[in-house]
């Protein structure tokens, strides 16, 4: 991740994330526009709070925050205390600015981190975790499945999201469709859960959400063409064309069923 030359492209897209072009894009392509980027939805994140068990003395992490769009989404539903990681600069500085918008600026700390190194906490310090469509772009997820299980509190809940669980049938061209944005990591099925286990985790609950990825490429796609020439003259033909077979091939692998996205629902042993 901190290592990756396509850092600067992160960096180039959050900084615009909160423009008035891409607002706009996130209200067509997702029809709740919560500060997302990847898969999520906003009803699955709702029932997510419920799984973590979250209550207004709690204090929930989130791995790979992003621009912290679901984490003020979660702390502004349930008024917990909430720590986001992040590599990217920018996408810290759109939080930050999304919380106080929010008022949730009090709850929300944010700091800079790269997930391929050990988490900046001591031990007992969540009483929950999530990590939403990151894990695939983490180099050595067991080590970081270890770290999230030590820095949680004995019986804490740990909620992630892997958009990249092979399910099928996926060839070399396909795969480097798939992943434009970087190192990703593709396992088969059963691969996580043998990964909270040996981390010292008990797998509670697993969903499978790969409609929800189905729905949202095929939203941004549509949004994308609707203002393709705005996209093109802020950032490129080339960029366009890019994203729009990434997301081409994301629908195609979600309608064959071959990659899937997972949730995963962890508790953390005594």
């Amino acid at each position: 991740m901190a290592d990756d030359p396509r850092a600067d492209a992160y960096e180039s897209f959050y900084r615009e994330f909160d423009s008035p072009l891409m607002r706009r894009l996130r209200r067509e392509a997702y029809g709740e526009d919560i500060g997302q980027h990847s898969w999520v939805v906003s009803e699955e994140l709702r029932a997510d709070v419920h799984r973590l068990g979250l209550a207004a003395s709690s204090r929930l992490l989130d791995l790979g925050c992003g621009p912290c769009g679901p984490l003020t989404f979660v702390v502004a539903s349930v008024g917990c205390r909430a720590t986001g990681l992040e590599l990217s600069p920018s996408a810290l500085e759109i939080g930050r600015q999304r919380a106080a918008v929010l008022g949730v600026d009090t709850l929300v700390s944010t700091r800079q981190a790269d997930l391929n190194q050990p988490l900046p906490f001591e031990p007992g310090s969540f009483d929950a975790a999530m990590s939403l469509d990151v894990v695939l772009h983490v180099r050595d997820r067991s080590t970081l499945f270890l770290d999230a299980s030590r820095v949680l509190c004995a019986g804490a809940r740990f909620l992630f999201t892997d958009a990249g669980v092979i399910t099928g049938a996926v060839s070399n061209e396909e795969m480097r469709r798939r992943s434009p944005h970087g190192f990703t990591q593709f396992v088969v099925a059963g691969w996580n859960e043998g990964l909270l286990e040996r981390a010292g985790f008990r797998l509670l609950e697993i969903e499978d959400r790969t409609a929800s990825v189905s729905r949202n490429a095929n939203g941004r796609l549509a949004a994308m063409t609707a203002h393709r020439a705005e996209l093109e003259q802020a950032s490129g033909a080339a960029a366009f064309e890019s994203q729009r077979e990434y997301l081409e091939t994301v629908i195609e692998l979600s309608r064959r069923k071959a990659l899937s996205r997972i949730m995963y629902l962890a508790e953390a042993r005594a």
